[in-house]
Parts: structure tokens; C-alpha cells; sequence
């Protein structure tokens, strides 16, 4: 991750022209005196907690897959003598700029230690550090806008992949709808099972166009609307694990009442809540 890190804040070159990235200890010769600026980068620690979000009953509540990563850099800036031990202080102000405002990492803290002399390096030197924190949950991209910074199958591995257990975008649409629409057409049959597929809390169904109630010359009534809950529902409309039934009387039953919910020819209208 320091790599990462450093070959990013050298990738903006209108900011850092004149100062070069590393990590620490590098495999390379180092000039002396020293001649330009230079920032090792390192990682001092990570520490990765649970995330919590506030549900409908304002309680805070852990995701199931999300953590948060607070996550300390370190950033080491050596500067010539030539340069003035401020070089340390502005070099240090453009890295905390630059990943504020370049980046999406939510920076928590920063800071740096006295600036000292360091005689064999021939330069001046700032111990400096930030603290970002980054949340990550199972996803195939991040918003972090230097890709390797913490790829997210560093927690989540294999299981960012499998389709077994992560439903889709159009299923996660679907499941966000609460209440579902539409209309089945009377067949006049006794009865009919309108699929919905899921289990529905409530039902309420009509008859495009018509009262939801009619009474004949005799006093005979006619019901064409119905509506069901889990245990309880009206004359002739009934919940079931995969939508609702609805029934059609051939004769009067209750009251002298004829449930008319799946009258031949008629298009009725439903909402249903999951």
C-alpha cells in the first residue's frame, strides 16, 4: 500500500514537480548531499472496526459486510539544507492538501514532528503523518480514486464474486419496492390464484370502473372489492405464500351477499404490500 500511495502523489506532477515519492528503505542509491526533495511514505498502522448505520428506530446498528479501516501513513520529508527547514512544512502542506482534495479519503488527523538535521543525509528532515479514514464493504469498485490504495478484496476475498449469495441489481430493485401494482382479467371460475411472487402483507382488489358494492331490487348484494392481511380478510380474497386467491359465488352466502371477484369478462385492479 505505501507503493501505491507514493506512485500516486508522484502521478500529480503539477503539484510535486520538484519532489520525488518512495517508499521507505528503497532499493536504490541515495544522492548526498542531497539535491531535491524527497518523501519516503510507509504504513505505521490499520485498525479495521465495525461499521454502524442508524436504522428506522434511530438505533445504531453493525452492518453485516461493511467495516471501517482507519489507516496511518507515514511520510518522511527530507529537504536540502539549501532549501530552509520551512521546505519540510510546505512540502508536508501540498501532500494533506492534495489527498483532501484529489482524493475521496476522508482524512481524520494529521501531524509532524520537530524538523532536525540529519548530517548524513546532509539534509533536513520532518517526521509527518496522516490518519484516513475509508469504509469497505463487498463491492467490484471503490470510489477511492487511486485503485490500490486498500483493494477491497483484502477483506472481502472470494466473496465479492459469488453469485450464489448476492442477488442482482434488477433483484435488489425488485426487493426495494414496497407496494406492487397490476390487474387479472375474471375468468368466472370459482376461484383463481393470482402470483405475485413473494408472500404479500396486505392485498386490497376492485373492479376497474365499477362501485366496489351493488344492491338489487330484491336487496341482494354484490361485492366486487376484497382486501387481506396476514390472518384476517374479507369474503372471498385470501392471502398465499406466493400472492393471493380470489373466489366468485355462484349463490349467496353471507348476509345474502355474493363475493364478485372473479366475474367473467371484468379486469380487476390490485396493490399489494410486501
Amino acid at each position: 500500500m505505501p507503493k501505491d500511495i507514493a506512485d500516486w502523489l508522484s502521478a500529480q506532477t503539477k503539484i510535486f514537480g520538484n519532489i520525488k515519492f518512495l517508499t521507505e528503505f528503497p532499493a536504490q542509491p541515495k544522492a548526498t548531499p542531497l539535491r531535491k526533495t524527497i518523501v519516503s511514505v510507509g504504513l505505521e498502522s490499520v485498525k479495521i472496526t465495525d461499521f454502524f448505520t442508524e436504522n428506522n428506530e434511530g438505533e445504531l446498528v453493525p452492518e453485516e459486510y461493511c467495516r471501517l479501516a482507519e489507516i496511518k501513513v507515514r511520510f518522511s520529508v527530507y529537504v536540502p539544507y539549501s532549501a530552509g527547514g520551512t521546505a519540510c512544512h510546505e512540502a508536508f502542506t501540498k501532500i494533506v492538501d492534495c489527498l483532501n482534495f484529489k482524493s475521496d479519503l476522508n482524512l481524520k488527523e494529521s501531524g509532524c514532528d520537530a524538523i532536525t538535521a540529519d548530517r548524513d543525509a546532509e539534509a533536513f528532515v520532518m517526521k509527518s503523518w496522516v490518519i484516513a479514514e475509508a469504509r469497505f464493504c463487498p463491492a467490484q469498485s471503490s470510489t477511492v480514486q487511486y485503485e490500490a490504495f486498500m483493494p477491497k478484496t483484502l477483506f472481502c476475498g472470494s466473496h465479492i464474486n459469488d453469485s450464489t449469495i448476492h442477488v442482482t441489481a434488477a433483484e435488489k430493485a425488485e426487493w426495494g419496492e414496497k407496494a406492487v401494482t397490476g390487474a387479472y382479467f375474471g375468468t368466472g371460475e370459482s376461484e383463481q390464484n393470482v402470483r405475485l411472487g413473494f408472500k404479500p402483507s396486505f392485498v386490497a382488489v376492485g373492479v376497474s370502473g365499477m362501485p366496489m358494492f351493488s344492491t338489487d331490487n330484491l336487496g341482494n348484494s354484490f361485492c366486487y372489492a376484497g382486501m387481506a392481511i396476514a390472518n384476517f380478510a374479507s369474503t372471498g380474497i385470501k392471502i398465499t405464500s406466493t400472492g393471493f386467491k380470489v373466489q366468485q359465488s355462484s349463490s349467496l352466502n353471507y348476509e345474502n351477499t355474493s363475493t364478485q371477484l372473479n366475474k367473467l369478462g371484468e379486469d380487476y385492479l390490485y396493490i399489494a404490500f410486501r
